[in-house]
């Protein structure tokens, strides 16, 4: 089986990787492990839609994979999701894409800019595809993403987009991997680790190690499924 690990940034995943074998390198930003019977490349897209969507098509046109998994961190807009629960993203959206005037910021789709419901949109929703029956990925809670581009610095704009959308988590990168992956009918997956609660940025209250050990566990996990020794 070929997976490939998309991540913004090696800090997101160089844990994983070192519990792996090393096999190749297939680009500056692409590289090749082992894991028992299982061939895993690692991708890493920079952060941002633009560049996640570049890098990921550009390795689709030369690799085939039996499955994608984006991961990374992520903030939380519900305080329930705590920093270092582990989620599964099944629907996400890009929530910075649009037209704004006095009145308020609009959708593509709300000024009839593109069609709400062409593929692969649902009412400008992209949804996953399922769990693949992986036990690890179904005992995770699943949870709808928006991604923007910009960090937000007003409390007033982060209200907005929680009125507006109602996701329970945002990164900067995930709608662009969900579009690419059912654009190109691939199979994927999009696991997050909430790292920070989406509030005026303290990085102070950001708490990494706890969710990258525990986005680590849960791919190494994962894996475990899907290997054959």
């Amino acid at each position: 089986m070929k997976i490939l690990i998309v991540a913004a940034s090696n800090t997101e995943i160089k844990k994983v990787k070192d519990k792996l074998i090393f096999a190749n390198r297939l680009a500056p930003n692409l590289s090749a492990y082992k894991y028992g019977n299982l061939n895993i490349d690692f991708l890493i897209t920079g952060y941002g839609s633009v560049f996640t969507a570049f890098h990921l098509t550009r390795a689709l046109q030369s690799n085939s994979y039996d499955l994608l998994i984006n991961a990374g961190v992520a903030g939380s807009f519900d305080y329930f999701l705590e920093q270092g629960f582990v989620v599964n993203v099944i629907q996400d959206q890009f929530a910075d894409l649009g037209f704004e005037d006095k009145d308020g910021f609009y959708t593509l789709g709300e000024k009839e800019m593109i069609k709400q419901d062409s593929f692969p949109f649902t009412g400008e929703i992209m949804r996953s595809l399922g769990n693949f029956e992986i036990e690890e990925i179904e005992s995770m809670i699943p949870v709808k993403a928006i991604t923007v581009n910009t960090i937000h610095g007003s409390q007033e704009k982060i209200q907005r987009l929680k009125n507006k959308y109602h996701a329970e988590i945002e990164t900067m990168d995930g709608a662009a991997f969900f579009y690419v992956c059912l654009m190109e009918k691939v199979p994927f997956l999009q696991i997050r680790s909430i790292s920070s609660f989406v509030e005026i940025p303290r990085v102070e209250n950001w708490y990494l190690p706890l969710a990258l050990k525990n986005l680590t566990k849960a791919l190494m996990d994962v894996f475990g499924e899907l290997r054959i020794d």
